[in-house]
């Protein structure tokens, strides 16, 4: 049997799925952005 437990469960769903795919690529970001920084500054202290 098959019972209604309204919206909320899909909207909530939904909206933990949204959050750790942006969780994923913040984190990811963060990795990423002492090497760039550095290759940054690399480049403008050169100039």
């Amino acid at each position: 049997m098959i019972l209604y437990i309204g919206p909320g469960i899909g909207l909530g769903t939904l909206l933990i799925i949204v959050f750790i795919i942006l969780l994923v690529l913040f984190a990811f970001g963060v990795v990423l952005w002492i090497p760039i920084k550095q290759f940054f500054r690399k480049i403008f202290r050169k100039n």
